[in-house]
């Protein structure tokens, strides 16, 4: 049994030698990254975020270049800074390591600074899509170049462009800008609404009532269709007495509407097209900051959610932000 033994001790000895070798590679000399920093739905109104990190061990960095296959909206392009963190008091800090940056249509360029500490940098890129790119993909390839004349590239995934629109910061006013169009995302005054002849195109009217017959009311949204709510209020001449459907939420907190970092739930176009508004009434009151509603046009044309990021109760306003899918 000695020499099979002494064999096996042999063979294993080559094995291991053989398999340590190969599993030690050289260093890449230039080497690229690619981190997407924002997860909301891209929405036309916010912007995709990404970091992309160059690094080289052999001449200089020179250049940089993102390419994305739909163009993108003012905004589009390459930040000038890098960021790093300050370990005495944890805030990430700006330092300018690049110049000339031009977006061209689809192209974004940059040149890195000629720095002795301009070895490795990440850049911030950013993209704003378009009213045109709505319901289409999307995806981008970066690329960047050396003194020695390398170059390296990375794709990034493919991406799909919302087809929902959002407005941030609409201020509500109890008998000012109260009567809310989700066809156009804006707040109107009563005198408005009969000028322009908008009275068949609101879905809800925006009050403020301390308290209805002695119970606690609040800040509220009502459709047009409720009397009970609206008896004391006088309404746009000719108002379509509309029955939108609104869905009181204390629990739907969109980061987007919300406006906050670090915050990272999102309303995406699949909850807005699939919400069934099965037990929904046609007011919703006692709202508070952050929280909102799901609202759906009496027409089922428009599925929207009204996040509530003020209110004031002195100055009788509400301020609201929303995000709106056209369902046909």
């Amino acid at each position: 049994m000695r020499p099979y033994f002494l064999s096996f001790v042999y063979v294993a000895f080559v094995l291991l030698a053989v398999s340590c070798k190969e599993t030690v590679q050289p260093a890449e000399p230039f080497k690229n990254d690619l981190l997407k920093k924002t997860t909301g739905p891209a929405v036309v109104g916010d912007r995709i975020e990404f970091a992309y990190a160059i690094g080289t061990l052999e001449g200089d960095l020179k250049n940089v270049r993102a390419e994305a296959t739909l163009a993108g909206g003012i905004g589009t392009g390459f930040s000038r800074n890098s960021w790093y963190t300050n370990y005495s008091t944890g805030v990430d800090q700006p330092r300018q390591t690049a110049t000339d940056t031009i977006t061209n249509g689809a192209v974004s360029t940059a040149n890195i600074i000629d720095a002795a500490t301009n070895k490795a940098v990440t850049l911030r890129y950013y993209y704003y899509p378009t009213a045109d790119a709505q319901g289409k993909d999307v995806s981008f390839r970066f690329s960047a170049t050396s003194s020695t004349g390398k170059e390296v590239s990375i794709q990034s995934p493919i991406y799909r462009i919302s087809s929902m629109d959002m407005k941030r910061s609409i201020v509500l006013g109890d008998g000012a800008k109260a009567y809310v169009s989700l066809a156009d995302m804006t707040a109107y005054t009563k005198a408005e609404v009969e000028q322009n002849n908008l009275a068949g195109k609101i879905d809800f009217v925006y009050i403020y009532r301390p308290t209805i017959n002695t119970f606690a009311f609040g800040h509220a949204l009502i459709a047009p269709s409720n009397p009970t709510y609206l008896q004391d209020v006088i309404l746009p001449t000719g108002l379509t007495k509309t029955r939108t459907a609104i869905d009181k939420r204390v629990d739907v907190k969109d980061a987007q509407l919300r406006g906050t970092a670090g915050f990272d739930v999102y309303i995406d176009d699949i909850d807005l097209r699939q919400t069934t508004f099965v037990n929904a009434a046609d007011y919703a009151y006692g709202l508070a900051a952050d929280q909102g509603a799901f609202v759906k046009s009496a027409d089922g044309a428009y599925a929207a959610y009204v996040y509530v990021n003020a209110v004031n109760n002195t100055a009788k306003t509400m301020t609201v932000s929303i995000k709106r899918l056209k369902l046909n």
